[in-house]
């Protein structure tokens, strides 16, 4: 499927974001290893969001397809992937992220993406394509309520504290 450039640069920064998020959560799992099988279960969906990106970009070249960016830009995906990735480098040189902190990372860079729509900038007229689009949301909403669910006992607490 051809995209124009600046749709293309979009989509690739947007894959990029995805991999990273799931980097920093496989990080994650072993970082706090009583919590291994949520954080990989995490990593793993952001995997998958990624490579059903990836099938939509790849489709056959006369389906319509493209990136509706609404309030996405290039910059404001630059600027996160240098947040997820200064996170990454903290992680990896063993800053100290208390579970509590590491669980509200994940629901912050989660629903930030929901709330730009992301997962609903993708457009296309192939049934396919708009089956893929609808997957990639449902799958997105459930993935939040995931790490919302996860993450209240730990808010709770904090709030206790």
């Amino acid at each position: 499927m051809k995209i124009d450039g600046d749709q293309k640069e979009l989509v690739e920064l947007f894959l990029k974001q995805e991999f990273l998020i799931g980097k920093l959560y496989k990080l994650f799992a072993f970082r706090y290893p009583e919590y291994k099988d949520f954080w990989t279960e995490m990593a793993l969906e952001e995997h998958l969001h990624a490579s059903w990106i990836k099938r939509l970009t790849e489709r056959d070249p006369t389906d319509k397809f493209r990136f509706s960016q609404g309030e996405l830009r290039s910059g404001i995906l630059s600027s996160s992937i240098e947040s997820i990735e200064g996170l990454i480098r903290g992680v990896k040189n063993n800053k100290d992220y208390p579970i509590a902190q590491a669980v509200s990372l994940a629901l912050h860079l989660e629903k930030a993406l929901w709330e730009k729509k992301v997962f609903q900038c993708f457009e296309g007229d192939s049934d396919e394509v708009r089956k893929i689009m609808e997957t990639l949301n449902l799958e997105q909403e459930i993935h939040i309520k995931k790490i919302d669910k996860f993450a209240r006992p730990f808010q709770k607490k904090c709030r206790e504290e």
